[in-house]
């Protein structure tokens, strides 16, 4: 039975304006993403040299016995999971969820809590009744120095009045345009090796510095400051990746669409030649009939 040709103009035009949104929704997503990858860039080297700064002055606050870098019995960790406000990202919410449910099957129910950034994640441990200490779902994808703090803010209050033990970060670091890589990092407390991951090999060695006016004063000031730029460079990077692969998504939708449209443009074009076909019969046939009855 030959296809509809209704139905065939209707199925192509409803492609036509799939293929309009996905192609404006790709375009958007590439402007956020040089937004996004350009403050990533100009963070990335600021924060590597914090950290190295504060792992070559790690040594002394171990041995003054800064909480912040004492490492205590853990009873309750904290997971920081971020995630996007928004779906139509292809498999990057998904990849991030999986890898947090494995972390916290390793955890018994109670031992681990989880703070939400990105309504995605929320939503989804939300409904499995997970215990969400924090919720931050109103970033849309966009840096906001003021609520980075906040969350900084929020998580060294919860470490240093003992509500947890041990903060980890899941986040996604990005690579490239078409790669990113799910990280699982510890946030708190402060790890030496951590700190010095990025510092050439020789200059690993602790050295023992003078403080002016005192060490105290010193890791007042700079411990608040490394921890709030980890949490801003952390959103940079999962933002970052989030825009780069809705773009790729919304580019690999575009694609299908011009496919489907070559697909079903072949088959209108078959559809159409059969019922012309068929009518050209019927008018012989007729021709015939009264042709035959004269």
């Amino acid at each position: 039975m030959p296809e509809s040709l209704k139905a065939l103009r209707r199925r192509l035009r409803s492609i036509h304006n799939t293929q309009q949104v996905t192609g404006a929704m790709e375009m958007v997503s590439a402007a956020k993403l040089r937004r996004a990858q350009g403050a990533l860039q100009a963070a990335r080297p600021y924060i590597r040299k914090l950290e190295q700064l504060l792992g070559y002055l790690a040594p002394s606050a171990e041995a003054a016995g800064h909480p912040l870098f004492t490492q205590r019995r853990v009873h309750r960790s904290t997971l920081v999971l971020l995630t996007a406000d928004r779906g139509l990202c292809g498999s990057y919410n998904s990849n991030l969820i999986r890898i947090a449910e494995h972390h916290l099957k390793e955890h018994r129910l109670g031992s681990m809590e989880l703070v939400c950034v990105g309504r995605n994640g929320a939503n989804y441990f939300g409904r499995r009744n997970w215990p969400i200490a924090a919720t931050y779902p109103d970033f849309g994808g966009v840096l906001d120095r003021e609520k980075s703090d906040g969350i900084a803010q929020t998580l060294l209050k919860r470490y240093t009045e003992g509500e947890t033990d041990e903060i980890y970060f899941l986040y996604s670091t990005f690579i490239s345009t078409s790669q990113s890589r799910p990280t699982y990092e510890k946030y708190l407390d402060l790890d030496l090796s951590t700190l010095l991951r990025n510092a050439p090999p020789e200059e690993r060695k602790g050295y023992d510095y003078l403080f002016e006016p005192d060490r105290d004063r010193v890791f007042e000031s700079l411990l608040p400051m490394y921890l709030r730029s980890k949490v801003y460079i952390t959103l940079a990077e999962s933002f970052t990746s989030e825009h780069s692969a809705r773009m790729l998504a919304m580019n690999n939708a575009t694609k299908n669409c011009e496919e489907l449209i070559s697909t079903l443009t072949l088959r209108l074009n078959k559809a159409r030649q059969t019922s012309i076909t068929s009518d050209l019969l019927d008018i012989v046939g007729g021709a015939e009939a009264l042709s035959s009855g004269a």
